[in-house]
């Protein structure tokens, strides 16, 4: 016994506060055990392994993840501290090397602090301006203060870890209890929430049913249901997120919808959903608390998710309710018109196809048939077959492409081109979106396309990440968006720029950072031809421009305008052209230009290329 003292024989408080305390952490690993097996893949060392190099590297993605890391290393290390007390206690030095490898994480737990109380306190500005109702206003207030509680004691046991006093322990001993018990209530769930959904990336937004398996008569297409109308129609992973949510914040902090003043706080959309969940069952009817706007206010530009420490699918369960907005025609007219466009047109401008790529024959570009030996299909995208800014995108495109001598290596499908898709999946329309990629994949198929450059984020992002799960054929298909393509080109030297030394500034789409991890080819050009000035939001964590979602084409009540917002950010750099890749952001950075009286530049990263060759070529 001599080993496990931990106070003097005559005390039985700190042996009593110590049983209970492993009694308690116990509980935790055998609820993180039972949560983990109940999600289909329990605990194992691969996977544990593969979580824990997420959590340690997840501070790249901001400050709020690396406060989250602290949060989950002060509770480990609290633990740990608390597991081996019998065999420290009474030694000054064990007590000192503790404390010395918790200071970082006080620091980060004292701004996880800061960071809970700003969130309860623009919590009461969003519960006014959504008219969120009291019952679901004070669990949102009295959850929050739960984790505010949960950070304020897990800093003061690592803190208490630096005395060896009888009392000092006892008293870190009894905060740990409480600590322990509300980790156990409410911090395992969102951590096995996050160790479950380690494989689902933003693009996996899930098939609510399979088109081929109905057209071949595998599945009953009466028994088909694409959207979500009660909670027992989402699927477990989703209902999970709606348990999993602690209301951190990230999301709505991030939201673009949320910070223009859209009807729509991703944090909230949840907490909704769990609270008629916890009320009234997986029967209750998710309309009665979620009104049709929050859904369409969504860019869906996955801020929310890919900002979430813990794993939570807003995007997945707005499409959801998308669908079944769609399923129940609640479309206003500019929504039904985009829908008709694409079923009737083929494209999604309102325009005949007929002769869509008849202009690109002045620029010497064949059609596959008359260039069945093409390398590359060149998928000029709706926007850049009909719009006439988009068209002097694609002409860039194209004149670089001829500089690099490789103009016979690409080809169009001209009146063959129809729409990727992407609108209306985004829309919600999950029946038509999977007919028009089943179409498109039979005409790739058709004349042997083995390799797609697109101008276009989302084309590129539908063609890469959703056509391959509907059929095989794709996962054996190269898809490449133009900043790829030209910075191989720049690479192999078959393109030479000049370096202008112009400030730039870049804005990245998010359906080609955030969604596609592709970040670096648009900056090694943007830095070949000019000196780079990064936005405050970059990268993969980009801000979107508001078209995403199929916005583009519908409107939302708001208080100013998401492009708006985001050319104000790439204006505060001070660069003075702005650099696009992609025709969607290109036209809603310029109309907001317009609005705002910008008087740079905005251009495609193509046209800045062709400008830069200058008589190299």
């Amino acid at each position: 016994m001599a080993l496990f003292r931990l106070i003097p024989s005559n005390e039985v408080i700190g042996y009593v506060l110590y049983l209970v305390n492993i009694l308690i952490i116990l509980i935790i690993v055998y609820r993180l055990y039972s949560e983990a097996k109940r999600g289909g893949l329990g605990l194992n060392a691969a996977r544990l392994i593969k979580f824990i190099r997420y959590e340690a590297s997840s501070y790249r993605k901001g400050t709020v993840h690396l406060m989250h890391l602290s949060i989950l290393l002060g509770v480990s290390l609290s633990i740990i501290f608390t597991l081996i007390y019998p065999l420290v206690y009474g030694n000054q030095i064990a007590h000192y090397v503790m404390f010395t490898i918790s200071l970082p994480l006080l620091l980060g737990l004292i701004m996880a602090l800061a960071w809970r109380l700003k969130v309860l306190a623009r919590s009461f500005r969003v519960y006014g301006e959504l008219n969120i109702e009291e019952t679901v206003k004070h669990r949102s207030i009295a959850l929050q203060s739960i984790l505010i509680i949960v950070i304020t004691l897990t800093a003061s046991t690592l803190a208490l870890s630096l005395f060896t006093s009888i009392t000092y322990i006892e008293v870190k001993l009894a905060l740990s209890i409480i600590d322990y018990a509300l980790i156990a209530a409410y911090y395992v769930k969102p951590e096995v929430n996050l160790y479950l959904n380690l494989d689902l990336d933003l693009p996996s937004l899930r098939e609510a049913f399979n088109l081929k398996d109905v057209l071949e008569g595998k599945v009953d297409a009466s028994q088909v249901k694409a959207g979500a109308e009660k909670l027992s129609d989402f699927t477990d992973y989703e209902l999970r997120s709606l348990d999993a949510c602690v209301e951190i914040g990230a999301c709505e902090e991030a939201c673009p919808a949320t910070l223009v003043g859209r009807p729509l706080s991703p944090r909230m959309f949840i907490r909704k959903l769990k609270y008629i969940k916890d009320t009234e069952g997986l029967n209750a009817d998710l309309f009665k608390v979620i009104i049709d706007d929050e859904a369409w206010s969504c860019t869906t530009c996955g801020a929310c998710v890919y900002n979430c420490p813990i794993g939570v699918r807003h995007i997945d369960l707005i499409i959801d309710v998308r669908r079944r907005l769609v399923e129940l025609s609640r479309l206003d007219q500019k929504k039904s018109t985009l829908i008709l466009n694409i079923t009737q047109y083929g494209n999604s401008m309102g325009a005949s196809n007929y002769g869509r790529h008849e202009w690109l024959r002045e620029l010497g570009v064949k059609t596959v048939k008359e260039n069945p030996s093409f390398k590359h299909l060149l998928w000029v995208g709706c926007m850049g077959s009909f719009d006439a800014r988009a068209r002097e995108i694609v002409k860039a495109f194209i004149g670089i492409i001829k500089a690099a001598g490789l103009i016979n290596d690409i080809a169009v499908l001209g009146d063959e081109e129809t729409c990727c898709g992407d609108p209306l999946r985004r829309l919600g329309d999950e029946g038509r979106f999977q007919e028009v990629a089943l179409s498109n994949i039979e005409v790739f198929k058709k004349y042997g396309v083995k390799s797609i450059v697109t101008i276009c984020p989302h084309g590129y992002n539908t063609f890469m990440n959703e056509y391959p799960r509907l059929d095989d054929y794709m996962k054996g298909v190269v898809v490449q968006h133009h900043t790829q393509f030209i910075a191989d080109l720049i690479k192999k030297g078959l393109v030479k720029v000049r370096q202008t030394g112009e400030a730039l500034t870049i804005h990245d789409p998010c359906y080609l950072a955030r969604y596609s991890k592709s970040t670096k080819p648009q900056r090694i050009i943007a830095t070949s031809v000019g000196v780079l000035k990064e936005p405050r939001n970059s990268g993969e964590g980009t801000f979107c421009c508001g078209a995403g979602g199929a916005n583009y084409w519908y409107d939302v009540p708001e208080k100013t305008r998401i492009s708006g917002v985001r050319l104000s950010q790439l204006t505060e750099t001070g660069a003075g052209t702005i650099v696009t890749m992609c025709p969607f952001c290109n036209a809603m950075l310029n109309d907001a230009a317009r609005v705002r009286g910008f008087k740079g530049r905005i251009i495609d990263i193509s046209e800045l290329v062709q400008e830069s060759m200058g008589d190299s070529h």
